[in-house]
Protein backbone atom coordinates (compact mmCIF):
# COMPACT_ATOMS: atom_id res chain seq x y z
CA UNK A 1 0.00 0.00 0.00
CA UNK A 2 1.24 3.20 -0.87
CA UNK A 3 2.73 5.58 2.34
CA UNK A 4 0.22 8.29 3.55
CA UNK A 5 2.91 10.67 2.85
CA UNK A 6 3.09 10.09 -0.85
CA UNK A 7 -0.80 10.02 -0.92
CA UNK A 8 -1.06 13.84 0.84
CA UNK A 9 -0.70 15.59 -2.15
CA UNK A 10 -3.07 13.73 -4.14
CA UNK A 11 -5.89 13.87 -1.96
CA UNK A 12 -5.29 17.85 -2.04
CA UNK A 13 -6.60 17.56 -5.84
CA UNK A 14 -9.90 19.13 -6.25
CA UNK A 15 -12.70 16.66 -6.16
CA UNK A 16 -15.67 18.32 -6.57
CA UNK A 17 -18.97 17.03 -8.07
CA UNK A 18 -19.74 18.05 -11.43
CA UNK A 19 -18.53 17.39 -14.98
CA UNK A 20 -17.15 19.34 -17.73
CA UNK A 21 -17.33 19.24 -21.17
CA UNK A 22 -13.44 18.41 -22.07
CA UNK A 23 -11.76 15.65 -20.69
CA UNK A 24 -8.30 16.04 -18.75
CA UNK A 25 -6.11 15.33 -21.75
CA UNK A 26 -6.67 16.92 -25.10
CA UNK A 27 -7.87 14.57 -27.60
CA UNK A 28 -8.44 12.18 -25.12
CA UNK A 29 -12.26 10.76 -24.84
CA UNK A 30 -14.72 12.68 -22.86
CA UNK A 31 -16.06 11.40 -19.30
CA UNK A 32 -18.79 9.14 -19.85
CA UNK A 33 -21.93 10.54 -18.15
CA UNK A 34 -22.05 8.93 -14.95
CA UNK A 35 -18.66 10.53 -14.20
CA UNK A 36 -18.67 12.37 -11.34
CA UNK A 37 -15.82 14.12 -10.50
CA UNK A 38 -14.30 17.26 -12.02
CA UNK A 39 -14.17 16.31 -16.10
CA UNK A 40 -10.24 16.90 -15.68
CA UNK A 41 -9.58 14.50 -13.43
CA UNK A 42 -10.93 11.95 -15.95
CA UNK A 43 -7.60 10.51 -18.02
CA UNK A 44 -5.93 13.19 -16.70
CA UNK A 45 -2.60 11.40 -16.12
CA UNK A 46 -2.89 12.45 -12.77
CA UNK A 47 -3.52 9.75 -10.65
CA UNK A 48 -6.11 6.93 -10.54
CA UNK A 49 -9.34 8.82 -9.64
CA UNK A 50 -11.48 6.25 -7.15
CA UNK A 51 -15.38 6.66 -6.21
CA UNK A 52 -15.86 9.05 -9.33
CA UNK A 53 -19.16 6.76 -10.94
CA UNK A 54 -17.32 5.40 -14.12
CA UNK A 55 -13.22 3.86 -14.64
CA UNK A 56 -10.39 6.40 -14.45
CA UNK A 57 -8.17 5.13 -17.76
CA UNK A 58 -5.21 6.70 -15.47
CA UNK A 59 -6.25 3.10 -12.99
CA UNK A 60 -5.23 0.98 -16.01
CA UNK A 61 -8.37 -1.45 -15.76
CA UNK A 62 -7.61 -1.17 -11.62
CA UNK A 63 -9.06 1.20 -8.64
CA UNK A 64 -13.06 1.65 -8.21
CA UNK A 65 -15.65 3.54 -9.56
CA UNK A 66 -18.27 3.06 -6.83
CA UNK A 67 -18.31 6.39 -4.80
CA UNK A 68 -17.13 5.48 -1.11
CA UNK A 69 -15.46 2.40 -2.17
CA UNK A 70 -11.73 3.14 -2.87
CA UNK A 71 -10.51 3.31 0.64
CA UNK A 72 -7.87 0.67 1.24
CA UNK A 73 -7.47 -0.18 -2.65
CA UNK A 74 -4.07 -0.02 -3.37
CA UNK A 75 -4.85 1.39 -6.92
CA UNK A 76 -6.35 4.19 -5.82
CA UNK A 77 -4.55 7.71 -5.72
CA UNK A 78 -7.34 9.99 -4.70
CA UNK A 79 -10.91 8.95 -3.73
CA UNK A 80 -14.07 10.58 -3.26
CA UNK A 81 -16.80 8.89 -0.33
CA UNK A 82 -20.63 8.69 -0.99
CA UNK A 83 -21.45 12.43 -0.99
CA UNK A 84 -18.99 12.74 -3.70
CA UNK A 85 -16.82 14.57 -0.86
CA UNK A 86 -12.71 13.65 -1.02
CA UNK A 87 -11.73 11.11 1.33
CA UNK A 88 -8.43 9.90 2.22
CA UNK A 89 -7.87 6.44 -0.21
CA UNK A 90 -6.17 5.01 3.12
CA UNK A 91 -8.95 3.95 6.09
CA UNK A 92 -8.41 5.34 9.61
CA UNK A 93 -7.68 1.78 10.73
CA UNK A 94 -5.16 1.12 8.10
CA UNK A 95 -3.44 4.42 9.25
CA UNK A 96 -3.32 4.38 12.47
CA UNK A 97 -2.02 0.50 11.95
CA UNK A 98 0.98 1.73 9.93
CA UNK A 99 1.44 3.87 12.78
CA UNK A 100 2.19 1.27 15.18
CA UNK A 101 -1.35 0.55 17.07
CA UNK A 102 -3.63 -2.52 17.44
CA UNK A 103 -6.47 -1.51 16.14
CA UNK A 104 -9.99 -2.39 17.09
CA UNK A 105 -12.69 -0.70 15.84
CA UNK A 106 -15.53 0.16 18.25
CA UNK A 107 -18.51 1.93 16.22
CA UNK A 108 -19.57 5.41 15.67
CA UNK A 109 -20.84 7.91 18.28
CA UNK A 110 -24.40 9.45 18.11
CA UNK A 111 -23.10 12.21 15.68
CA UNK A 112 -21.23 9.79 13.35
CA UNK A 113 -17.89 9.98 14.75
CA UNK A 114 -15.44 6.65 14.49
CA UNK A 115 -14.39 4.63 17.67
CA UNK A 116 -11.47 3.10 18.04
CA UNK A 117 -9.61 0.87 20.99
CA UNK A 118 -6.16 1.15 20.52
CA UNK A 119 -2.98 -0.69 22.35
CA UNK A 120 0.50 0.30 22.13
CA UNK A 121 2.87 -1.59 22.86
CA UNK A 122 5.45 1.09 25.37
CA UNK A 123 9.02 0.78 26.83
CA UNK A 124 9.56 0.24 30.01
CA UNK A 125 12.19 2.60 30.01
CA UNK A 126 12.31 4.97 26.61
CA UNK A 127 16.61 4.89 26.57
CA UNK A 128 16.93 1.24 26.86
CA UNK A 129 15.38 -0.70 24.29
CA UNK A 130 16.09 -4.03 26.12
CA UNK A 131 13.95 -3.02 29.31
CA UNK A 132 10.61 -4.18 27.95
CA UNK A 133 7.57 -3.56 27.44
CA UNK A 134 3.79 -2.61 28.80
CA UNK A 135 0.47 -2.37 27.07
CA UNK A 136 -0.89 1.04 26.89
CA UNK A 137 -4.84 1.29 26.15
CA UNK A 138 -6.17 4.45 24.66
CA UNK A 139 -9.28 5.34 23.30
CA UNK A 140 -10.20 7.63 20.09
CA UNK A 141 -12.87 9.30 18.88
CA UNK A 142 -12.33 10.37 15.38
CA UNK A 143 -13.61 12.93 12.95
CA UNK A 144 -11.68 14.15 10.77
CA UNK A 145 -7.46 13.68 10.16
CA UNK A 146 -7.75 17.67 9.65
CA UNK A 147 -9.76 18.73 12.86
CA UNK A 148 -8.03 19.27 15.86
CA UNK A 149 -6.76 16.56 18.24
CA UNK A 150 -7.44 16.86 22.52
CA UNK A 151 -4.91 14.64 23.72
CA UNK A 152 -6.55 13.56 27.04
CA UNK A 153 -4.25 11.96 30.24
CA UNK A 154 -7.07 10.43 32.93
CA UNK A 155 -3.91 10.29 35.54
CA UNK A 156 -5.01 6.27 36.11
CA UNK A 157 -6.27 3.70 33.68
CA UNK A 158 -8.41 4.84 30.90
CA UNK A 159 -11.54 5.11 32.97
CA UNK A 160 -12.74 7.78 30.73
CA UNK A 161 -13.50 5.49 27.38
CA UNK A 162 -15.39 6.78 24.70
CA UNK A 163 -16.85 9.54 27.07
CA UNK A 164 -16.56 13.11 25.29
CA UNK A 165 -14.79 15.99 27.11
CA UNK A 166 -16.80 19.54 26.76
CA UNK A 167 -13.12 20.63 25.36
CA UNK A 168 -13.14 17.89 22.34
CA UNK A 169 -16.59 19.30 22.05
CA UNK A 170 -15.68 22.68 22.35
CA UNK A 171 -13.53 22.23 19.16
CA UNK A 172 -15.63 19.99 17.31
CA UNK A 173 -12.59 17.55 16.96
CA UNK A 174 -11.05 14.21 17.72
CA UNK A 175 -10.28 13.02 20.98
CA UNK A 176 -7.66 10.61 22.13
CA UNK A 177 -7.53 9.33 26.00
CA UNK A 178 -4.44 7.64 27.40
CA UNK A 179 -4.32 5.66 30.08
CA UNK A 180 -0.99 5.91 32.41
CA UNK A 181 1.76 2.65 32.80
CA UNK A 182 1.01 0.27 35.34
CA UNK A 183 -2.53 1.51 36.26
CA UNK A 184 -4.27 -0.90 33.73
CA UNK A 185 -2.23 -3.65 35.53
CA UNK A 186 -0.08 -4.38 32.54
CA UNK A 187 3.45 -3.80 33.44
CA UNK A 188 5.15 -4.13 37.03
CA UNK A 189 8.63 -2.50 36.16
CA UNK A 190 8.06 0.27 38.97
CA UNK A 191 11.74 1.26 38.62
CA UNK A 192 11.42 2.65 35.56
CA UNK A 193 8.13 4.32 37.24
CA UNK A 194 8.82 8.30 36.84
CA UNK A 195 7.32 10.93 35.53
CA UNK A 196 10.03 11.68 32.76
CA UNK A 197 8.87 7.78 31.74
CA UNK A 198 4.97 8.92 31.58
CA UNK A 199 6.00 11.75 29.76
CA UNK A 200 7.67 9.77 27.02
CA UNK A 201 5.08 7.03 26.73
CA UNK A 202 2.92 10.49 25.35
CA UNK A 203 5.44 11.55 23.14
CA UNK A 204 5.81 8.15 21.35
CA UNK A 205 1.96 8.39 21.00
CA UNK A 206 2.02 12.05 19.63
CA UNK A 207 5.37 10.84 17.35
CA UNK A 208 3.39 8.13 15.77
CA UNK A 209 -0.09 10.26 15.11
CA UNK A 210 1.16 14.10 14.86
CA UNK A 211 1.88 13.93 10.86
CA UNK A 212 -1.73 11.90 10.38
CA UNK A 213 -3.99 14.41 12.60
CA UNK A 214 -2.29 17.52 10.97
CA UNK A 215 -4.62 20.77 12.62
CA UNK A 216 -4.15 21.30 16.04
CA UNK A 217 -3.39 19.52 19.20
CA UNK A 218 -4.68 20.13 23.10
CA UNK A 219 -3.45 18.31 25.93
CA UNK A 220 -5.72 18.49 29.09
CA UNK A 221 -6.68 16.55 32.22
CA UNK A 222 -8.19 16.20 35.07
CA UNK A 223 -6.78 16.39 38.74
CA UNK A 224 -3.77 13.60 38.51
CA UNK A 225 -3.76 14.01 34.53
CA UNK A 226 -3.80 17.57 34.73
CA UNK A 227 -0.57 17.28 36.47
CA UNK A 228 0.71 14.51 33.91
CA UNK A 229 -0.02 17.29 30.78
CA UNK A 230 1.59 19.93 32.46
CA UNK A 231 4.71 17.46 33.24
CA UNK A 232 4.35 16.30 29.56
CA UNK A 233 4.39 19.72 28.44
CA UNK A 234 7.51 20.70 30.65
CA UNK A 235 9.10 17.44 29.16
CA UNK A 236 7.85 18.01 25.29
CA UNK A 237 6.93 21.66 24.82
CA UNK A 238 6.19 21.44 21.52
CA UNK A 239 4.35 18.65 21.47
CA UNK A 240 0.77 19.78 21.59
CA UNK A 241 0.20 23.62 21.02
CA UNK A 242 -1.94 23.98 24.23
CA UNK A 243 -2.46 22.73 27.32
CA UNK A 244 -5.58 22.54 29.86
CA UNK A 245 -5.24 21.25 33.59
CA UNK A 246 -8.26 21.63 35.78
CA UNK A 247 -7.94 20.96 39.61
CA UNK A 248 -4.04 19.70 39.38
CA UNK A 249 -2.61 20.00 42.53
CA UNK A 250 1.17 20.69 42.83
CA UNK A 251 2.34 19.42 46.62
CA UNK A 252 4.75 17.88 48.89
CA UNK A 253 4.59 14.91 51.30
CA UNK A 254 2.37 15.48 54.13
CA UNK A 255 1.64 18.89 53.07
CA UNK A 256 0.30 20.84 55.78
CA UNK A 257 -0.75 23.42 53.56
CA UNK A 258 -4.02 21.24 53.37
CA UNK A 259 -4.86 21.29 57.39
CA UNK A 260 -6.22 25.19 56.67
CA UNK A 261 -8.81 24.17 53.97
CA UNK A 262 -11.66 23.06 56.31
CA UNK A 263 -11.73 26.89 57.71
CA UNK A 264 -12.42 28.20 54.63
CA UNK A 265 -15.29 26.47 53.93
CA UNK A 266 -19.00 26.63 55.32
CA UNK A 267 -18.34 26.60 59.22
CA UNK A 268 -21.51 25.21 60.18
CA UNK A 269 -21.42 22.11 57.23
CA UNK A 270 -17.82 21.62 58.62
CA UNK A 271 -19.27 21.40 62.25
CA UNK A 272 -22.01 18.65 61.24
CA UNK A 273 -19.31 16.59 58.76
CA UNK A 274 -17.15 16.72 61.79
CA UNK A 275 -20.12 15.49 64.32
CA UNK A 276 -20.59 12.40 61.91
CA UNK A 277 -16.94 11.26 61.39
CA UNK A 278 -16.86 11.45 65.56
CA UNK A 279 -20.39 9.49 65.70
CA UNK A 280 -18.89 6.87 63.09
CA UNK A 281 -15.63 6.57 65.09
CA UNK A 282 -17.45 6.79 68.41
CA UNK A 283 -20.62 6.00 70.33
CA UNK A 284 -22.32 4.81 66.83
CA UNK A 285 -19.40 2.75 65.85
CA UNK A 286 -20.67 -0.82 66.93
CA UNK A 287 -23.99 -0.02 64.30
CA UNK A 288 -22.47 1.86 61.66
CA UNK A 289 -19.21 0.04 61.58
CA UNK A 290 -20.48 -3.47 60.63
CA UNK A 291 -23.25 -1.86 58.42
CA UNK A 292 -20.75 -0.29 56.16
CA UNK A 293 -18.84 -3.11 55.55
CA UNK A 294 -21.40 -4.80 54.84
CA UNK A 295 -22.65 -2.65 51.92
CA UNK A 296 -19.13 -2.49 51.01
CA UNK A 297 -18.83 -6.02 50.48
CA UNK A 298 -22.75 -6.85 49.20
CA UNK A 299 -23.13 -3.77 46.95
CA UNK A 300 -19.40 -2.89 45.94
CA UNK A 301 -17.85 -6.77 46.27
CA UNK A 302 -14.94 -5.44 48.51
CA UNK A 303 -12.81 -7.52 50.67
CA UNK A 304 -10.32 -6.51 53.22
CA UNK A 305 -6.77 -8.89 52.89
CA UNK A 306 -4.77 -6.36 52.74
CA UNK A 307 -5.55 -3.86 55.34
CA UNK A 308 -7.80 -4.75 58.22
CA UNK A 309 -11.25 -3.95 57.85
CA UNK A 310 -11.46 -2.04 60.66
CA UNK A 311 -8.28 -0.08 59.58
CA UNK A 312 -10.02 0.54 56.30
CA UNK A 313 -13.58 2.15 58.22
CA UNK A 314 -11.26 4.48 59.98
CA UNK A 315 -9.15 5.80 56.91
CA UNK A 316 -12.70 6.32 55.36
CA UNK A 317 -13.76 7.88 58.61
CA UNK A 318 -10.72 10.29 58.76
CA UNK A 319 -11.61 11.33 54.92
CA UNK A 320 -14.65 11.85 55.22
CA UNK A 321 -15.06 15.66 54.93
CA UNK A 322 -12.59 15.81 52.79
CA UNK A 323 -14.45 13.62 50.27
CA UNK A 324 -17.47 15.14 50.96
CA UNK A 325 -16.07 19.09 49.78
CA UNK A 326 -14.49 17.13 46.78
CA UNK A 327 -17.17 15.61 45.53
CA UNK A 328 -20.15 16.97 46.43
CA UNK A 329 -20.52 20.54 48.86
CA UNK A 330 -23.65 22.12 47.58
CA UNK A 331 -25.81 23.99 49.92
CA UNK A 332 -28.23 20.95 49.64
CA UNK A 333 -25.62 18.56 50.02
CA UNK A 334 -24.73 20.33 53.30
CA UNK A 335 -29.07 20.56 54.11
CA UNK A 336 -29.24 16.45 53.70
CA UNK A 337 -26.49 15.89 56.18
CA UNK A 338 -28.51 14.13 59.42
CA UNK A 339 -27.69 15.70 63.04
CA UNK A 340 -26.24 12.93 64.54
CA UNK A 341 -27.46 13.51 68.13
CA UNK A 342 -30.37 12.79 66.72
CA UNK A 343 -29.79 10.24 63.18
CA UNK A 344 -30.61 6.53 63.90
CA UNK A 345 -27.65 4.56 63.18
CA UNK A 346 -29.31 3.59 59.45
CA UNK A 347 -29.06 7.31 58.62
CA UNK A 348 -25.90 7.89 60.00
CA UNK A 349 -24.62 4.76 58.04
CA UNK A 350 -26.05 5.88 55.00
CA UNK A 351 -24.74 9.56 54.92
CA UNK A 352 -21.09 7.83 55.48
CA UNK A 353 -21.33 5.46 53.07
CA UNK A 354 -22.68 7.63 49.86
CA UNK A 355 -19.73 9.70 50.25
CA UNK A 356 -17.21 7.26 51.41
CA UNK A 357 -18.00 4.64 48.71
CA UNK A 358 -17.43 7.57 46.17
CA UNK A 359 -14.75 5.79 43.81
CA UNK A 360 -16.92 2.46 43.29
CA UNK A 361 -14.50 0.67 45.62
CA UNK A 362 -14.53 0.60 49.67
CA UNK A 363 -11.27 3.23 50.59
CA UNK A 364 -8.55 0.79 51.45
CA UNK A 365 -10.09 -2.45 50.02
CA UNK A 366 -8.08 -4.83 48.05
CA UNK A 367 -9.97 -3.48 45.08
CA UNK A 368 -8.81 0.23 45.82
CA UNK A 369 -5.23 -0.24 46.55
CA UNK A 370 -5.33 -2.58 43.44
CA UNK A 371 -6.94 0.46 41.11
CA UNK A 372 -4.84 2.93 43.10
CA UNK A 373 -1.57 1.06 43.89
CA UNK A 374 0.45 2.46 40.14
CA UNK A 375 -0.72 6.29 41.82
CA UNK A 376 0.27 6.04 45.61
CA UNK A 377 3.83 4.47 44.22
CA UNK A 378 3.74 7.78 42.38
CA UNK A 379 2.66 9.77 45.43
CA UNK A 380 5.21 8.70 47.30
CA UNK A 381 7.86 8.90 44.59
CA UNK A 382 7.30 12.87 43.53
CA UNK A 383 3.71 13.64 43.68
CA UNK A 384 3.55 14.29 47.00
CA UNK A 385 0.49 13.84 49.42
CA UNK A 386 -2.07 16.18 51.25
CA UNK A 387 -2.02 15.92 55.72
CA UNK A 388 -5.52 15.31 57.09
CA UNK A 389 -7.10 16.19 60.33
CA UNK A 390 -5.78 13.68 62.72
CA UNK A 391 -4.36 14.98 65.87
CA UNK A 392 -7.78 15.20 67.50
CA UNK A 393 -9.11 12.45 66.36
CA UNK A 394 -5.74 10.48 67.78
CA UNK A 395 -5.87 12.24 70.81
CA UNK A 396 -9.30 11.37 71.96
CA UNK A 397 -8.61 7.92 71.02
CA UNK A 398 -10.82 7.48 68.03
CA UNK A 399 -7.87 6.19 65.67
CA UNK A 400 -4.34 5.13 66.01
CA UNK A 401 -1.38 7.72 65.57
CA UNK A 402 -0.36 4.97 62.30
CA UNK A 403 -3.08 5.00 60.66
CA UNK A 404 -2.08 5.18 56.66
CA UNK A 405 -4.57 7.10 55.47
CA UNK A 406 -5.99 6.49 52.02
CA UNK A 407 -4.54 9.95 50.33
CA UNK A 408 -0.84 8.53 51.14
CA UNK A 409 -2.47 4.76 50.63
CA UNK A 410 0.04 2.02 49.94
CA UNK A 411 2.15 0.59 46.81
CA UNK A 412 1.35 -2.26 45.33
CA UNK A 413 2.42 -5.59 47.16
CA UNK A 414 5.66 -6.72 45.97
CA UNK A 415 7.24 -3.57 45.09
CA UNK A 416 9.42 -1.08 47.11
CA UNK A 417 7.89 2.01 48.30
CA UNK A 418 10.30 4.57 46.78
CA UNK A 419 12.60 7.39 47.72
CA UNK A 420 10.56 10.45 47.37
CA UNK A 421 12.22 12.63 44.29
CA UNK A 422 12.26 16.61 45.60
CA UNK A 423 14.08 17.77 42.34
CA UNK A 424 11.58 16.23 40.29
CA UNK A 425 8.83 18.00 42.22
CA UNK A 426 10.40 21.32 42.77
CA UNK A 427 11.22 21.26 38.79
CA UNK A 428 7.62 20.79 37.82
CA UNK A 429 6.13 22.90 40.18
CA UNK A 430 8.84 25.53 38.68
CA UNK A 431 7.78 25.18 35.36
CA UNK A 432 3.40 25.12 36.63
CA UNK A 433 4.42 28.93 37.76
CA UNK A 434 7.05 29.91 35.14
CA UNK A 435 5.78 28.18 31.43
CA UNK A 436 4.02 29.21 29.22
CA UNK A 437 0.69 27.56 27.08
CA UNK A 438 -1.03 26.07 30.18
CA UNK A 439 -4.60 27.27 31.49
CA UNK A 440 -5.22 26.55 35.23
CA UNK A 441 -8.45 25.43 36.40
CA UNK A 442 -9.27 25.52 40.19
CA UNK A 443 -12.33 25.32 41.97
CA UNK A 444 -12.71 27.06 45.76
CA UNK A 445 -14.45 24.29 47.52
CA UNK A 446 -12.00 21.68 46.16
CA UNK A 447 -9.93 20.63 49.01
CA UNK A 448 -7.15 19.80 46.27
CA UNK A 449 -7.19 23.53 45.14
CA UNK A 450 -4.79 23.88 48.47
CA UNK A 451 -2.56 22.89 45.82
CA UNK A 452 -2.95 25.19 43.54
CA UNK A 453 -0.31 26.99 41.50
CA UNK A 454 -0.77 30.44 40.25
CA UNK A 455 1.83 31.64 37.32
CA UNK A 456 3.98 34.07 37.55
CA UNK A 457 2.74 37.32 36.07
CA UNK A 458 5.55 37.05 33.84
CA UNK A 459 5.07 33.58 32.40
CA UNK A 460 2.49 32.51 29.77
CA UNK A 461 0.39 30.84 31.98
CA UNK A 462 -3.18 31.20 33.05
CA UNK A 463 -5.69 30.39 35.59
CA UNK A 464 -9.06 30.53 36.13
CA UNK A 465 -11.01 29.66 39.24
CA UNK A 466 -14.69 28.17 39.41
CA UNK A 467 -16.86 29.52 42.22
CA UNK A 468 -18.56 27.33 44.55
CA UNK A 469 -17.57 24.28 42.56
CA UNK A 470 -15.50 21.06 43.33
CA UNK A 471 -13.11 18.69 42.37
CA UNK A 472 -15.49 18.03 39.34
CA UNK A 473 -15.14 21.36 37.52
CA UNK A 474 -15.08 21.16 34.19
CA UNK A 475 -15.24 24.41 30.98
CA UNK A 476 -18.60 24.78 31.67
CA UNK A 477 -18.69 25.09 35.07
CA UNK A 478 -16.39 28.57 34.17
CA UNK A 479 -18.56 31.69 34.06
CA UNK A 480 -19.62 32.89 30.89
CA UNK A 481 -16.55 35.82 30.73
CA UNK A 482 -14.05 33.03 31.95
CA UNK A 483 -15.27 30.56 28.89
CA UNK A 484 -14.86 33.42 26.68
CA UNK A 485 -11.11 34.16 28.09
CA UNK A 486 -10.18 30.73 27.90
CA UNK A 487 -11.72 29.95 24.59
CA UNK A 488 -9.87 33.21 23.43
CA UNK A 489 -6.41 31.96 24.72
CA UNK A 490 -6.85 28.25 23.46
CA UNK A 491 -7.40 29.47 20.03
CA UNK A 492 -4.60 32.14 20.38
CA UNK A 493 -2.38 28.71 21.17
CA UNK A 494 -3.82 26.47 18.91
CA UNK A 495 -3.72 28.86 16.10
CA UNK A 496 -7.33 28.29 14.86
CA UNK A 497 -11.00 29.31 15.37
CA UNK A 498 -13.17 27.98 17.53
CA UNK A 499 -16.45 27.26 16.26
Amino acid sequence: MKSIALLVPLLLLPLASGCDSQGGTPGAPLPPPEWTCDAVRFNGSDGCDCGCGAPDPDCDGAGSAEPGAGVDNPACDACVDVDGEAQSCISVTAALEAAGFIVSPAGTSDDGAELYDLTLLQLNDHQDAESGTHEQYLTLIHRGFDLPMNLISTGYSNFLGFDEDELTTLLEGNQLVLDKRFHNGNGDDFSHFTRKQVADDAHDVVVRLHDLYTSAWLGSGFSNGGVDMVSFRQHYPDDVDATVAFGAPFLVPEDARFLAFFDTVDAACQERLEAIQRAALGAQRSAVEPAVLASAADELGDTFARVESARAFEAAALSYPWLFWQYFGTPDDCAGLPDPATATAEELTSAFFSVTSIFGNYPMSDAYLSFFGAYFYEVQQSSGWPALPRAELVAEGLIPADLIDMERGLVPEGVTAPEFDAAENSALEEFARLGEGVAFVYSDQDPWAVGAVTPSAMSGNVRFDVTSGNHLATFSSLSEADQAELSAFLETNLGIEIP
